[in-house]
């Protein structure tokens, strides 16, 4: 289940991992690799290629990913790391009973169990589709779709717990729009003749799945045709991934009862009391027009195309746990079609993510004790607290900004929590039962008990020691309610931290994702939030104007880039991502020029610190995408492709054209009148 801050802000910075330390070409130290260049390619024309052309050629996509980047190299010895506390706890029948390491040694060993899994076929989700087969009315239909919720599947709508954005002391309901089995909404609303093509290969998708239900062809396509008849009329109400990012666009607040009055087929009350939480009586009916929609169809749409949509959101949901048919039609679709992945990944690598996805602080709890330092914490905190100088001094002397708006961001700035590596006190699983039945059962309960976790959250204080990411995961991110930013144990190592390093690298990679994630406070959606994490405004109207008129700017600059084929960047969808990666270069430039006071300024392998500092950040960005892949993340994805968050950025800044020499004119240099100059 995703929380809103995600949705809000795309959380986090991109899915970077833990990588094998690189070595220099002499010396054997963990740097920049040469071997990744392509000195060919002078690097104002195109920096991508001559920091990882190199790579770029050495390293193809393999079959089982649709992209394969220094995230996965990373990613590769985590797993490694993982895959051997997994195995072992497996091994462990006398762990005690109700202890994290019998939990998740009895998952993984459940979900290994490929000759059960297959007996099993989808007897896992059997007495769920008898439900289904048995509703006989509309109420019936509601009652089904209030009971998978509690299951932690968010059928036809989501509804969530998380802080109120204008009362942030407040943890409230918030429900909105979902219902989908295509990837976004306009996936079902552009008439272009490749968005058809994908539709035809769903409804294949669908009368697949259903046919391995048991339905005979005929039946599973004429159910096809119903459920995409559906999905269409909950698109077509849906807000566009673009207004998604609007976090106004998630707050309409009201009680329950005028919610039954604005959908009186669909009762809030009732469902509140379904759920197990009939004290909600305000929450926030975040996406008005998607449930006027939904409120129509459940009384126009007849109760046989219900079940049909039901029987199919159930098996999509459980596809991945069950047996080899059902897997291999899901990544037929999802991963091959869509993506362009070739082969399936490993078992135990599709166990892990479940894993992680389910109870990752159980895992993450004992991944610390091996791969987080001590020492990396305090370094850490070091770089952030330069980085926070750097951004103050940056406020301090924008020409733009008037003093008033300059107050405010600086005490939003000073407020800013770090979280660093894990938990103080992890999370409290003892009440999640996990056994060595059925993978798909496991995965069930995890489930169930993750969505009472966070719906158990209402009306209580809100807690602030809480992580939104296990420690094992290679990311970061900010989050506006809490005004804090996260930096999980995974992402402080080689490349993109490393205590036996020069700065310029430290900077280059780490220091720039600490960068972004603090821009995130400021970037289009951030910048909504004040010191205390309450969406307010606390810009004059002047300011506001002018930062709109600067971030305007570079939404102009991504929707120039061709990525694949025609399909052009969405610079309004990308541009919080792109504001904190300009931003978070900028700042993080001048984090290390705090870090360099005084010290020797020295060529290492013939780059100076600050030509290092770019190269350390481009090769951070090494990528190859399948062009299925680029098309997906493209239309999805709040953020940009690889190649473009570091030609995007670096053409910007005057710092990186006088570290490399380049002129007026040259590919990474755009003109002046161009120019982006926000923080």
């Amino acid at each position: 289940m995703k929380r809103i801050v995600l949705l809000i802000l795309g959380v986090g910075l991109l899915g970077i991992a833990l990588p094998t330390p690189i070595a220099f070409a002499e010396g054997n130290a963990r740097g920049l690799d040469r071997k990744n260049l392509d000195t060919a390619c002078s690097p104002c024309k195109d920096f991508f290629q001559y920091a990882n052309g190199g790579w770029l050629k050495d390293n193809p996509v393999p079959a089982a990913y649709s992209s394969w980047s220094v995230d996965d190299e990373m990613r590769e010895r985590n797993n490694t790391m993982l895959k051997e506390i997994l195995e072992s706890a497996a091994k462990d029948v006398n762990a005690p009973k109700g202890t994290n390491l019998q939990k998740i040694g009895d998952f993984f060993a459940t979900a290994m169990d490929s000759v059960k899994i297959e007996s099993d076929g989808y007897t896992p989700i059997k007495a769920e589709l008898d439900k289904v087969a048995a509703i006989a009315s509309v109420a019936d239909l509601r009652s089904v779709i209030t009971e998978y919720h509690t299951q932690g599947n968010s059928v036809l709508f989501s509804c969530v717990s998380e802080q109120d954005f204008k009362e942030n002391t407040q943890v409230i309901a918030y429900a909105f729009q979902g219902g989908l089995g295509l990837p976004d909404r306009d996936y079902y609303t552009k008439t272009d003749a490749e968005s058809q093509k994908i539709r035809d290969q769903y409804l294949e998708h669908v009368a697949a799945m259903l046919q391995l239900l048991g339905d005979s062809p005929e039946s599973a396509k004429a159910a096809a045709q119903a459920i995409m008849v559906i999905e269409t009329r909950l698109a077509q109400a849906s807000l566009t991934n673009v207004e998604l990012r609007d976090p106004n666009n998630y707050y309409n607040i009201m009680t329950a009862q005028d919610a039954d009055k604005a959908s009186p087929n669909f009762s809030w009350t009732a469902y509140f009391k379904g759920i197990g939480y009939p004290s909600i009586v305000r929450f926030s009916y975040a996406h008005p027009k998607f449930f006027a929609a939904m409120d129509t169809l459940l009384v126009q749409t007849p109760l046989a195309d219900w079940k049909s949509y039901l029987r199919w959101h159930v098996v999509h949901a459980y596809a991945p746990y069950m047996s080899a048919p059902f897997v291999n039609e899901n990544f037929r679709f999802y991963a091959a079609t869509l993506a362009g992945t070739k082969e399936l990944r490993p078992r135990w690598k599709r166990v892990l993510s479940a894993i992680n996805g389910t109870m990752g602080e159980a895992l993450g709890e004992i991944y610390v004790a091996r791969a987080f330092p001590p020492h990396a914490k305090a370094r850490a905190q070091e770089m952030i607290e330069n980085l926070k100088k750097a951004l103050a001094t940056r406020i301090q002397n924008l020409p733009w900004m008037t003093e008033p708006t300059k107050a405010m961001a600086l005490k939003k700035l000073s407020t800013f929590n770090s979280k660093i590596g894990y938990p103080d006190k992890f999370r409290d699983y003892s009440a999640l039962t996990i056994d060595r039945g059925s993978y798909a059962a496991n995965v069930r309960r995890a489930s169930e008990f993750e969505y009472h976790r966070q719906m158990n959250k209402i009306g209580k204080p809100v807690d602030r020691t809480e992580w939104g990411m296990a420690p094992q995961t290679i990311n970061a991110y900010y989050n506006p309610l809490l005004n804090e930013i996260c930096f999980p144990a995974a992402i402080l190592q080689p490349p993109f931290f490393d205590g036996d390093i020069d700065d310029a690298i430290n900077y280059g990679a780490m220091g720039a994702v600490i960068g972004h994630e603090i821009s995130h406070g400021f970037d289009d959606q951030g910048s909504q939030f004040d010191a205390d994490g309450n969406m307010k405004m606390w810009w004059t109207d002047a300011d506001r104007t002018e930062f709109e008129r600067r971030a305007d700017v570079l939404v102009r600059q991504f929707d120039g880039y061709v990525a694949v084929d025609s399909l052009h960047i969405n610079g309004k969808l990308t541009l919080g991502e792109n504001i904190g990666d300009l931003a978070g270069l900028l700042i993080s430039y001048d984090g290390l020029q705090l870090a360099l006071d005084g010290k020797d300024r020295k060529l290492i392998e013939g780059f100076t610190p600050e030509q290092r500092f770019y190269l350390s950040y481009a090769q951070a960005w090494r990528t190859n995408q399948r062009p299925e892949g680029m098309k997906l993340q493209i239309n999805t994805d709040v953020h940009s492709p690889d190649k473009w968050r570091v030609l995007g950025s670096l053409s910007n800044i005057p710092a990186f054209r006088k570290a490399f020499g380049c002129k007026a004119g040259d590919d990474m240099v755009r003109p002046d009148s161009l120019q982006v100059q926000i923080w």
